[in-house]
């Protein structure tokens, strides 16, 4: 997954969740996901990414354990 894709699924969530329990989750600072969600920042670390797209893509699936 590219980093544009992660930024419109990021994009799609916070219509129903909140930056701040995404960032409390993932563990991705708060102000890095706003500025991921922006634009100001043209990339996510390689962790941020990762903890992101788990949260995303994959975390849909554990928030039911």
């Amino acid at each position: 997954m590219k980093q544009e894709e992660l930024r419109a699924l990021l994009r799609k969530r916070l219509e129903r969740e909140k930056q701040c329990y995404i960032s409390r989750v993932t563990g991705v600072d708060k102000n890095t996901l706003s500025m991921f969600n922006t634009g100001r920042l043209a990339e996510l670390t390689p962790i941020n990414f990762n903890r992101l797209y788990k949260y995303l893509v994959v975390g849909d699936a554990n928030e039911t354990n």
